[in-house]
């Protein structure tokens, strides 16, 4: 497999990783604050297991970052990229539902 190859195979792990809904909004909520599991669980209105869950699947792929103080640990968005993939794919999405044509790449 050439380094192309395997760089599409990485990137569809990360789509997989973002085609779950509460995964994305867990993004966005920490695009600006830290919190720890049971604040994302009352932003959210999920159980504490689901939030956990996915939290863990943001970790193992470097989109969140975790720090334990105590007995808590906060978690915080290790990637803001990720939220500019998510906001260009938003933005594919909201042209498909209304029609509008799509923006053309400036010529040279």
């Amino acid at each position: 497999m050439d380094n192309q190859d395997a760089l599409l195979h990485e990137a569809v792990k990360i789509y997989r990783v973002l085609s779950n809904i509460h995964r994305i909004k867990i993004l966005y909520f920490l695009e600006t604050q830290t919190a720890d599991v049971s604040t994302i669980v009352a932003h959210l209105g999920l159980s504490q297991p689901q939030v956990s869950h996915q939290l863990a699947i943001l970790f193992d792929y470097q989109l969140v970052s975790k720090n334990k103080v105590g007995q808590h640990v906060y978690y915080r968005l290790d990637d803001p990229h990720i939220l500019e993939v998510i906001n260009a794919t938003l933005g594919h999405v909201q042209h498909e539902i209304t029609g509008a044509p799509h923006p053309q790449p400036k010529q040279q």
